[in-house]
């Protein structure tokens, strides 16, 4: 790095965006002085990551887009070589492709879409993006922006609050029940183009949904840093299924903010499948469970490459009877490295908490750690957990391979297997995707 970014130009580059973010979203007064507020917190807010220092998080405010990246991409065969090439070998359909790309196409899937949401309007589901939402709920969302977070915990915080844009705000009204999962793939893939998107998702007393957020296929983004903040708040009785579906480009450092609110005998099932975590990953989502709660974490993580992954999980256990699950798998290659850090907080009688990691090491240069953390505040609180990191036995690859397998494909079965048991509630469309693209990883074709 030649160029010295200081911290006051920083502020100004972040300025001149608020004011560029304030006229082309419309948005209210009210939400352009949250940004303001944030860039003052900027400033005195502290950093803390294990991979991007403070002066490299200056340069990507002032330089945020990728060189050599094409400046425009009007069709297919202005993608990088390498991306078109994996797209093709995982099957991604050209319409797909597109949407990847960014770019921009109107289909008949895209209109049902749309008419299918204005239907569910309807019934109490209301889909939009986040700046559309500000304008048109002002009042719900200034109930619910910001409010697991605070501006001024970090510097990657206040810059998100000051520069958010983009994102997805989900409202599912008392007892209304969607039956079936929620892609919302034209909607998401905005989301996923911007550099900071804020997702809100409020389900009401008793109500349930699935979402599944992002895709399997790798997308053209141009940043080299993403900050995705999500706030979900579950209110008593609600059921919610968040399953989040990543594959980021190798030149992206990742940064995902995650926070919910789980009500009395709520349910909330949050499963990520990392089949590409960027340059490096860093995420530490946090859990507040009342009375009966539950919520459930799952993490399946493909490390490739020298890609850092550090991702925790604190959950506190707050009313009686309250419990969670922190579950991860993880298949560590090349000279990647994986971190794990679960927390469960026992405040309350009656409570129950298990943390589980396990991992496959494929690499004598690969690196697994695991951290687990469990605090009871209470005396009959039941706390567990478990860790397991190997390598992939002889003696079952000389029994694929005695059975007729080459030793390629019988290490795909195995690390297939072992990934099963945490892929059971994704939907089958997925699953054939995931699977071809941990053939693809384990036999070195990413």
């Amino acid at each position: 790095m030649t160029e010295t970014i200081t911290l006051s130009d920083a502020k100004a580059i972040i300025e001149n965006q608020i004011e560029e973010l304030a006229k082309r979203n419309r948005e209210p007064e009210w939400m352009t002085r949250i940004r303001y507020k944030a860039l003052e917190a900027f400033e005195r807010a502290p950093h803390r990551d294990p991979v991007i220092s403070e002066e490299e998080l200056l340069h990507f405010i002032a330089k945020p887009e990728i060189e050599g990246l094409p400046e425009k991409v009007e069709s297919l065969d202005d993608l990088p070589p390498e991306m078109k090439a994996l797209l093709d070998r995982l099957g991604i359909s050209e319409v797909e492709q597109k949407y990847i790309a960014g770019l921009a196409v109107q289909t008949d899937t895209g209109v049902i879409y749309n008419q299918f949401l204005q239907e569910w309007a309807k019934k109490g589901l209301i889909v939009l993006p986040t700046e559309e939402a500000v304008r048109k709920y002002p009042d719900i969302v200034k109930q619910h922006f910001l409010k697991l977070f605070r501006a001024d915990e970090s510097k990657l915080t206040a810059y998100h609050t000051a520069v958010w844009n983009g994102g997805i705000f989900l409202y599912v009204k008392e007892g209304l029940k969607v039956p079936f999962p929620l892609h919302l793939f034209f909607l998401i893939q905005e989301s996923a183009l911007a550099q900071a998107p804020h997702i809100i998702i409020i389900a009401e007393k008793n109500s349930e949904f699935h979402l599944i957020e992002g895709c399997t296929a790798p997308i053209l983004v141009r940043h080299s840093l993403h900050l995705d903040m999500t706030e979900a708040y579950l209110h008593d009785g609600a059921r919610a299924q968040l399953t989040v579906l990543q594959n980021w480009p190798e030149y992206v450092h990742t940064r995902p903010m995650t926070r919910a609110r789980i009500g009395k005998g709520a349910r909330f099932i949050n499963t990520t499948v990392g089949l590409g975590s960027g340059r490096s990953n860093v995420a530490n989502p946090k859990y507040w469970v009342d009375e009966n709660g539950y919520v459930e974490l799952n993490g399946i993580l493909l490390g490739q490459k020298d890609w850092y992954v550090d991702l925790g999980g604190e959950m506190y256990l707050q009313g009686p009877g309250a419990a969670g699950i922190n579950a991860s798998k993880a298949v560590i290659m090349d000279e990647s490295r994986v971190i794990t850090r679960g927390v469960i907080k026992a405040e309350a009688p009656k409570t129950k908490g298990h943390i589980s990691c396990d991992a496959l090491l494929m690499s004598d240069k690969a690196v697994m750690e695991t951290y687990p953390g469990l605090v009871s505040r209470v005396d009959d609180a039941e706390l567990s957990h478990e860790a397991a990191i190997g390598k992939i036995r002889e003696e079952e690859l000389f029994y694929l391979m005695s059975r007729g397998l080459r030793e390629e494909k019988a290490t795909q079965l195995i690390v297939k297997g072992f990934l099963e048991p945490m892929l059971k509630d994704i939907p089958m469309e997925f699953l054939v995707e995931i699977r071809r693209i941990i053939e693809l990883a384990v036999s070195g074709g990413m």
